[in-house]
Formats: C-alpha cells, sequence, structure tokens
C-alpha cells in the first residue's frame, strides 16, 4: 500500500469515527424529583357542635429558611440540608394553612373557617387566628420537628383572646423516605388544630 493511499484510508476512518460520535444523543434521564404534600384529616362527625361559629384563618407564616419548595433535614442546631431531589407539590405555608383549616373544622373549633388576607367582606367580630410556622422539619436522628406560635385575635378590637406555642411531640420518621415527613408534619397540624380547639373553651362569637 502506497503511503498516499495509507494516509486517505487513515483519513476516512477518522472522519467516520468523527461522524459517528457527532451523531450520539445521549439517552434521556428521568427526573428523580419526587413531590410531596400535607394530608388533611377526615371531615368531621355528622352532629358535632362547634365551639365558635366561624374563624378568620390569616395567610400562615413561615421561617424564611422554610419558604423554598426542597424539604429540610436538620443536622445539629445550626445546620440544615435541603433535599435536592424531595420538593413540597405547594408553598409549604399554603399547605399548612390547608390542613389547619379542615382539621379545625374537624376538631369542632368552628362551624366555618375562612381563608382571606384582608378583613374586607367580614362580618363584624369574627375572630382573626394567626398562625406562625417556626420549625418543620426532619431530623438526622429520624425526629421529625414541628413548632408553631399561634394567635387567636378579636375581631372587635384586635385583642387578643387566646395564643399558644405548640410543639409536636413524637413525631419520627424513617430516615430515608421524605413521604414520612410529610406524614408525620401532617399529623402535627392536626394536633395543633386540636390544641387551638382545646384553648377555645372560654371564647364565645
Amino acid at each position: 500500500m502506497s503511503s498516499s493511499h495509507f494516509r486517505s484510508s487513515l483519513l476516512l476512518a477518522t472522519t467516520l469515527v468523527l461522524a459517528a460520535g457527532c451523531n450520539v444523543i445521549p439517552s434521556p434521564q428521568a427526573d428523580p424529583t419526587r413531590f410531596y404534600v400535607l394530608a388533611s384529616p377526615s371531615p368531621a362527625a355528622p352532629g358535632i357542635v362547634a365551639k365558635l361559629k366561624r374563624i378568620n384563618l390569616r395567610p400562615v407564616e413561615v421561617a424564611s429558611y422554610l419558604r423554598s419548595r426542597p424539604m429540610v433535614v436538620r443536622r445539629g442546631d445550626n445546620e440544615v440540608q435541603f433535599r435536592d431531589f424531595a420538593h413540597w407539590g405547594e408553598p409549604l405555608e399554603q399547605g399548612v394553612g390547608r390542613v389547619l383549616r379542615d382539621a379545625l373544622l374537624a376538631s369542632g373549633a368552628a362551624g366555618s373557617v375562612s381563608v382571606a388576607s384582608s378583613r374586607v367582606g367580614r362580618v363584624a367580630g369574627e375572630p382573626d387566628l394567626l398562625v406562625n410556622v417556626q420549625a418543620c422539619e426532619g431530623g438526622a436522628d429520624g425526629s421529625v420537628r414541628f413548632e408553631v406560635a399561634w394567635e387567636l385575635l378579636s375581631g372587635n378590637d384586635g385583642s387578643v383572646l387566646t395564643r399558644g406555642n405548640f410543639k409536636a411531640d413524637g413525631l419520627k420518621w424513617d430516615g430515608r423516605q421524605e413521604a414520612s415527613i410529610a406524614a408525620a408534619i401532617s399529623q402535627g397540624v392536626v394536633a395543633l388544630a386540636a390544641e387551638i380547639t382545646g384553648a377555645l373553651g372560654a371564647v364565645r362569637n
């Protein structure tokens, strides 16, 4: 084989290899992100007597580090981990508000719970419920933290009718499946509603 023919064959082979490489398209990869929501309790039993006629649930507030979509796992007092592939399916404040409303109705706290950001269209005297979520996360040790400060304000003059600092007890997750964090926090919101309901004994509207 002459040197010129060898060079031509080598150039052709190199061209074919490069052309084949250009046509290699990576196969699509499935998005591993999973999305989770909080679960509401069962509706109230028929005939339950509500303690209040109506409560206006103000938009729930959450600590700033909880406003991102990734779920949070705490590692010690000063370190939090945002889970790359485990996200809330809705803003956490909206999820807590949704489940809290359903849980308040189910527990008999009020015959009606409105979710509104202003006093427009309200009936005079209807109390406002303010909720501030201060912790809502799994722990590296398998615990789950759900801590809330809440206040029920008079619809007449804005004075505090009753208030509390709620901390859920005994919530756990399995350390692997973030769905178990969502399930535990759902239980925490229901327990919060029970505490609020229990504090309404002296409040009437």
